[in-house]
C-alpha cells in the first residue's frame, strides 16, 4: 500500500480502512479481468500494475508488502521483499515462517480479516514498520544465496 490522493475510497465499508491509501498489485494471472471488474464496480483504491521489470524498486518504496499466498514452498516474492528492506505481512503457509523468521507479521492462510488487521496495524505504527524493515534487512542477509543453493543441490545429488 502506498499513500496517494487516488487512494481515497468511496464512502462505505472500505473507506475507513483505505482512506488515503492505494494498493498496488504487481503480477498477472487468470483472475485479472475478474479483479479489474470488481475494482471498478466497487471503486476500490487498487492499481493492477501487471508484470513489471522494476519490482525491487517498488518493494523498496512500499509502506507494506503483503503476501496473501495460499501455499508457498520457498516464497521468492517474500525473499525479494526482505532483501528490499520492506515491512512484510504474509500468510503463514508452507515455508514462509522459515524464510521470514521474526522479520514479518504472519497471519493464518485464508484469513482475510487477519490480513487486513495486520496490514492496518503496520500502517498505523511507524515504530513497528521501522522494526520490521530493519528485521527484513537482517533476515535477508541470512538467507541462502545462489552459491549456497548450488552447494546444497550438489551435496544432495552427489
Amino acid at each position: 500500500a502506498a499513500p496517494g490522493p487516488e487512494g481515497a475510497a468511496r464512502p462505505g465499508r472500505h473507506a475507513a480502512a483505505t482512506a488515503g491509501w492505494r494498493w498496488v498489485v504487481v503480477g498477472d494471472g487468470p483472475l485479472r479481468a475478474e479483479l479489474d471488474r470488481r475494482i471498478r464496480a466497487e471503486d476500490l483504491p487498487v492499481l493492477l500494475a501487471g508484470r513489471r521489470d522494476d519490482v525491487p524498486e517498488l518493494l523498496a518504496v512500499a509502506d507494506v508488502v503483503a503476501s496473501t499466498a495460499t501455499w508457498e514452498g520457498q516464497p521468492i516474492a517474500v525473499q525479494e521483499a526482505l532483501r528490499a528492506g520492506a515491512a512484510v505481512v504474509a500468510t503463514d503457509v508452507g515455508g514462509t515462517a522459515e524464510v521470514t523468521g521474526d522479520a514479518a507479521v504472519l497471519v493464518p492462510g485464508g484469513d482475510a480479516a487477519a490480513m487486513a488487521a495486520a496490514v492496518r496495524d503496520v500502517l498505523a505504527d511507524d515504530d513497528l514498520r521501522a522494526r520490521l524493515q530493519d528485521a527484513a534487512r537482517a533476515q535477508a542477509a541470512r538467507l541462502p544465496g545462489p552459491a549456497d543453493v548450488l552447494a546444497q543441490l550438489h551435496a544432495v545429488y552427489s
